[in-house]
């Protein structure tokens, strides 16, 4: 059994975090060994009576102190500042590696069919898992068949895929490889991952200091041996050869951290991905792909090697990767991972050309789908394939009338035939995880959002102008004052796209308002810094021209507003600041008591729904919290409440969503406000709660 299946996320959190210090420890030992070399160094050159014992048999082992920690501070400083550089060029999170592989972003308005399948594929496992959509990227110069996940924190994550990938696999494949990166974002893997680069390219560093002294030396060896001079040549040559030397050392202490921190955690994507998809067939094919593919899963951009303990492939196959062996490998044997999901497997692989474009639009495995389960799914839609197929000319016509006037897609909204419910017990043992028939859903829930509110998102105006629509009053009186907002501070064009989308906005489900804010995130998340300032400025006012902050107002604003704050304002330093229960006591109490009064229209059913929530908290908590009455409690105090909560220990954090859920569901009762509420929670708390199925799905 994988470890997923017998842990939570909070507690798969808290072993992230573990890991973490199991990085530092590795990383200390490194500093150690490097440190070492130095003073090896340092020795032969300040005080050779520290060495003599090397050098001379019988002389008694001595070791000079002072000599030993300056080589301590001189490696220390020298790592230390070369990680910290790292890090800090990261700090905006996955984009920045993405980029820095050639990476090129990617949207639901690109022309290439293939990466409309990755966009859709990846929108359906977001929403699925209730992890805000990423950024897109494709690494058009791969061959190779590989991805990645890169990112400090959810709401700044970027998902990465090769070329080669998108031409060789299936959409079943291609989903099953999305949903391997989706377990990293999801297990906390990424943002260890993206501290290991800092702290391999810090180690690294010496070895790249010698390298490039070397260089100058032959460089002023030419000049030498030209007439213009060589002074300090032979200085430069030993420091650079010395350096190299015993950076080396650092590269080997590189490969094995990655391989120590990175190889375990494979296994357990993988075992995740065909947890989420159930369809092992999915995953096992692109792996085998990869062992029978020309270009396997390599990567030829420069930088490949700097990030290759999160790819979802080996980025090389030769030189030091062969040299080093399997137990420094980033990556399990493909053998091996393969037979974890494919026991049957016999070792041997088809032999795949580079040069012929294998990826089929449609689905290459339908076990235990329907037909309508198919389209639902998107399985067989891709393109309009499934279009094409399924009804002939005026079906056709009559199926894309339709959706250009309902949804996303061009395919049927109505069947959806899902009897799916959730109980408070499950909301925990859900955060995190996903399943079959809620990616079914998300596709469905991609169709049914009016088309121009889908096409809209893919551009930054689009996007802006779809949230200021959200935020409009259904009230006309309260709408003119917006209106005027939007008139004496908004750019005339997105003036111009929000009353275009108006009449969408009025056709939007109340179950989808949520969905479609965190498909507009990744958009959202190209704004510069003036740009957040003004668009955040403008929500405010939006909100506060009426006087009066609403329930649909708040959860919109908070929910849009954290994500974009967590990725624009450095992701890197988000930390935990609060490990105990009563420094969050009165945070606790005003968000039960708000809870407790959406879906309950008088004080005593609004007490009773407090109750239940308060009796799942510890015991040497729930005595410190207590029922807020209306007047007590106001929108902007439990936004505050949340903002620290979201800084709270996964333990805290876990306690507090559990109490929520029975708050919201301990009457056996939900309505969609309550569900709205319970989802913008575990948004705000960075805890990726997947939707609930709504029996209101059976829809003819």
């Amino acid at each position: 059994m994988s470890q997923r299946a017998t842990t939570d996320f909070f507690q798969r959190q808290d072993d992230a975090r573990r890991n973490t210090v199991r990085l530092i420890i590795l990383f200390a030992i490194a500093v150690l060994v490097l440190s070492l070399g130095t003073y090896v160094a340092l020795a032969f050159i300040i005080n050779p009576d520290a060495m003599l014992f090397l050098l001379e048999p019988g002389q008694p082992f001595y070791f000079d102190i002072e000599l030993g920690l300056l080589a301590l501070l001189f490696t220390g400083a020298f790592i230390f500042l070369g990680s910290a550089f790292k890090t800090s060029s990261l700090k905006k999170g996955g984009n920045v590696v993405a980029e820095s592989l050639g990476g090129k972003e990617v949207g639901p308005s690109a022309s290439d069919p293939l990466v409309r399948r990755l966009v859709n594929v990846v929108e359906e496992m977001s929403l699925a898992s209730g992890v805000p959509v990423p950024r897109i990227y494709v690494l058009e110069n791969e061959p190779g068949i590989n991805a990645f996940a890169a990112g400090f924190t959810m709401n700044d994550a970027a998902v990465a895929v090769t070329r080669g990938a998108l031409e060789q696999l299936t959409r079943d494949e291609l989903q099953g490889v999305v949903a391997h990166e989706f377990s990293h974002i999801l297990n906390g893997d990424m943002r260890l991952n993206i501290r290991l680069i800092g702290v391999i390219h810090g180690i690294l560093l010496m070895y790249l200091t010698g390298r490039v002294l070397l260089r100058v030396m032959f460089s002023g060896s030419r000049r030498r041996s030209s007439g213009r001079g060589g002074g300090g040549i032979i200085a430069v040559a030993a420091a650079g050869l010395v350096l190299v030397v015993f950076g080396l050392g650092g590269v080997l202490c590189g490969r094995l951290i990655k391989g120590a921190v990175s190889r375990q955690r494979e296994y357990l994507a993988d075992a995740a991905a065909v947890q989420f998809t159930r369809n092992p067939d999915g995953l096992a094919g692109a792996l085998k792909k990869i062992g029978g593919f020309a270009h396997g899963s390599s990567l030829q951009a420069s930088k490949a090697e700097e990030i290759s303990h999160m790819c979802f492939g080996n980025v090389s196959e030769g030189g030091f990767s062969s040299l080093s062996g399997r137990w420094m490998a980033t990556h399990p044997p493909l053998e091996k991972r393969i037979a974890a999901i494919d026991p049957s497997f016999d070792g041997t692989y088809k032999e795949l050309s580079a040069d012929k474009t294998r990826a089929r639009l449609g689905s290459s495995s339908t076990k235990g789908v329907s037909g309508k389960g198919q389209a639902a799914m998107g399985l067989a839609s891709d393109a309009g394939a499934s279009r094409a197929a399924a009804g002939g000319g005026d079906s056709m016509v009559q199926g894309a009338a339709m959706a250009a006037a309902v949804g996303g897609n061009d395919w049927a909204s109505d069947r959806r035939q899902l009897d799916y419910q959730m109980q408070a017990d499950d909301v925990v043992e859900a955060v995190g995880e996903t399943s079959p028939q809620r990616l079914v859903y998300c596709s469905t829930l991609l169709d049914e959002i009016p088309r121009p509110l889908m096409d809209a998102r893919g551009e930054l105006m689009g996007a802006m102008a779809t949230v200021y629509t959200l935020l409009l009053d259904r009230d006309p009186e309260e709408r003119r004052k917006q209106a005027q907002m939007l008139q004496k501070y908004a750019d005339p064009g997105i003036i111009k796209e929000s009353q275009k989308l108006w009449n969408s906005v009025g056709r939007l489900d109340r179950e989808f308002r949520l969905p479609l804010m965190d498909l507009l995130v990744p958009t959202l998340r190209r704004m510069t810094e003036e740009q957040f300032q003004d668009f955040s400025a403008m929500v405010d006012r939006l909100i506060q021209a009426d006087g009066k902050v609403t329930f649909e107002e708040f959860v919109l604003e908070k929910v849009v507003l954290h994500r974009l704050e967590m990725a624009l304002h450095d992701p890197g330093r988000k930390v935990v600041q609060f490990h105990s229960f009563r420094a969050v006591a009165s945070d606790i109490e005003n968000l039960l008591s708000c809870i407790a009064y959406v879906g309950h229209d008088d004080l005593n059913t609004a007490r009773i729904s407090f109750q239940e929530g308060r009796d799942r908290l510890p015991p040497k908590v729930r005595g410190n919290v207590s029922f807020r009455s209306r007047d007590r409690w106001s929108f902007p105090q439990v936004g505050a409440s949340l903002d620290r909560l979201s800084a709270a220990s996964p333990t805290i954090k876990k306690a507090v969503i559990d109490a929520c859920a029975f708050c919201v569901m301990g009457d056996g009762v939900v309505v969609v406000e309550e569900v709205e509420m319970l989802r913008a929670v575990c948004e705000t708390l960075d805890v990726p709660l997947p939707p609930f199925i709504p029996e209101a799905t059976r829809r003819n």
